[in-house]
């Protein structure tokens, strides 16, 4: 009897200790997430429509991407700045942000990281762990072999975020989150002729790619272009990735959105489009030690959920059209769903029978089998973009995640453009080449006229100074100061018009791309040269 008890002793034992090994694990995971959850959260949210870089067309949406986002990261509690120069349709839908919005350009941007790098200072004097997220939507492109994003009036080049964001803010992680052509090459710069260049140090790196304390969500190699969509009115790749954040991506369940389960939720939302150029190409890469992107658990309190009974194509919208999420959910996979605050009514609309559902704002916890469904809102439909209209036909779960194989972006095509400018310098605080040459030419023609006129005046007073009385040398001398006072005014007045005249061509002349074009592929390569005022 006594050998039983002990026996029995024994596996009560065992069975506490594997409750404890399990309740430990659950709680570390519960406390990672209330840790990530608790960090003192910074957002920068850049969207500019418009380009430094004249040839590039503007785009539609970038501002409401910036709004959109901002909307986002406040929901989950983080001080946000935001430049953007709001369009009249994104004033309308977004009053606050458009109130809030500060110009994407060069000064507002240094002014927005000197307000970051104070309130970074202050959350770290007083230990707590901080986090900036740098949130793009805009131009990218690439010379000899650097990518930049654009602003307004500057270009930003991998460097640049390395100083100016990652150095001045000096937070403890940074997340940058891009939406631009080339923006893999912002991160890992190539040398001409797409060579990589070797890592550096921080301080001498030209890109992000080197430093353990930044993550990337990228969305193009440099051939790639990046998409917007009426259908979504925000650039595909963002749209898609604010969709994961929400919580679509969190295919576990963990309340954490991590890098892996947003690069497959975009990998998978894309994955039935057939034509690879309308295909985002997402590259990811988490910070050192640190696999979440970011933590919504801590936000969850208000949320839609939807069960694995009733899987299928979702949108979610608010009261003013506006699109918050869109998700595949799949079969026995509960998908939960950040809900903004209550502001007016939500939308739920399944596409695959075209059935609606309204969510009732003053209920926090809404699950999708609880509501009855409504006949739809009339709704515009027009000629959608055949590839898009593919995005999220296929549903996403942890089994998605576990298949996702990222591929190192494919940089066959590299476009070679002028020698970039000097690091941190902003390339249109200055005139332009053809603006000095105009008008340095006018100047120095000027002075020339200017010089021919007084010594001909000199000229005109020297001749008329003689008198009967002067002697035949002093006679000599007077002729030979005024030949020589006509030789200058002749060649002033000459040299002067001359430049005056070059100086009012160059100004007047059409402009027009100028510049040494390669381009290199695996079959070949082609040089091209263009010049022209």
């Amino acid at each position: 009897m006594s050998r039983l008890r002990e026996h029995i002793a024994k596996v009560l034992l065992f069975l506490a200790v594997v409750a404890s090994c399990v309740t430990s694990s659950t709680a570390a995971r519960a406390d990672e997430a209330s840790a990530r959850g608790s960090q003192a959260i910074f957002a920068i949210v850049i969207g500019s429509n418009a380009s430094v870089d004249a040839e590039l067309p503007p785009l539609k949406y970038a501002d409401d991407d910036a709004a959109r986002y901002v909307d986002l990261f406040r929901l989950l509690g983080a001080r946000t700045y935001l430049l953007t120069r709001p369009d009249a349709n994104t004033a309308r839908l977004h009053p606050q942000a458009t109130a809030e919005a500060q110009l994407p350009r060069a000064a507002e941007l240094e002014q927005a990281l000197a307000h970051v790098a104070v309130d970074v200072a202050q959350a770290r004097a007083r230990h707590v762990e901080t986090v900036l997220y740098f949130l793009f939507a805009g131009h990218g492109s690439v010379r000899n072999g650097e990518g930049y994003l654009t602003l307004e009036d500057a270009r930003l080049s991998g460097r640049d975020l390395a100083t100016k964001v990652v150095d001045k803010v000096g937070a403890d992680h940074f997340h940058f989150i891009i939406d631009a052509c080339d923006s893999y090459l912002v991160a890992y710069p190539r040398g001409p002729g797409g060579v990589r260049r070797p890592a550096e140090p921080l301080r001498d790196a030209h890109g992000l790619g080197d430093d353990p304390r930044v993550g990337l969500l990228l969305s193009s190699s440099s051939h790639r272009e990046s998409h917007e969509w009426d259908g979504f009115q925000a650039g595909v790749f963002s749209h898609e990735v604010r969709s994961g954040l929400y919580g679509a991506a969190d295919a576990d369940g963990d309340g954490i959105v991590s890098y892996r389960e947003i690069s497959a939720f975009v990998a998978r939302a894309n994955a039935a489009i057939p034509n690879e150029r309308f295909r985002p190409q997402v590259h990811a890469r988490a910070p050192k030690d640190q696999s979440a992107l970011l933590a919504i658990g801590h936000r969850l309190n208000r949320r839609l959920e939807i069960d694995g009974s009733h899987s299928g194509h979702y949108v979610i919208e608010d009261s003013r059209g506006v699109r918050l999420a869109e998700a595949n959910t799949s079969k026995g996979t509960t998908l939960r769903l950040l809900r903004p605050a209550p502001s007016g009514r939500e939308y739920v609309r399944r596409l695959d029978d075209d059935t609606e559902f309204v969510l009732p704002p003053d209920r926090e916890v809404v699950a999708l089998a609880d509501l009855t469904p409504e006949q739809p809102r009339a709704r515009a439909r027009g000629a959608a973009h055949d590839a898009f209209d593919l995005v999220f036909t296929l549903p996403f779960d942890e089994d998605a995640v576990t298949g996702y194989e990222e591929h190192e972006p494919d940089l066959g095509d590299a476009v070679l453009g002028p020698p970039a400018p000097p690091p941190g310098s902003e390339v249109s605080s200055g005139p332009s080449a053809k603006a000095l040459v105009g008008f340095g030419a006018l100047g120095l023609g000027a002075a020339g006229i200017v010089i021919g006129v007084t010594y001909g005046v000199l000229g005109v007073v020297e001749s008329n100074g003689s008198t009967a009385t002067e002697s035949q040398r002093g006679a000599s001398t007077r002729n030979d100061r005024i030949a020589r006072d006509r030789t200058v005014a002749v060649v002033g007045l000459a040299a002067g018009g001359a430049l005056a005249a070059t100086g009012l061509v160059v100004l007047l002349w059409p402009s027009a791309p100028r510049g040494v074009q390669a381009q290199v592929s695996a079959t070949g390569a082609s040089l091209g040269f263009t010049r022209a005022f």
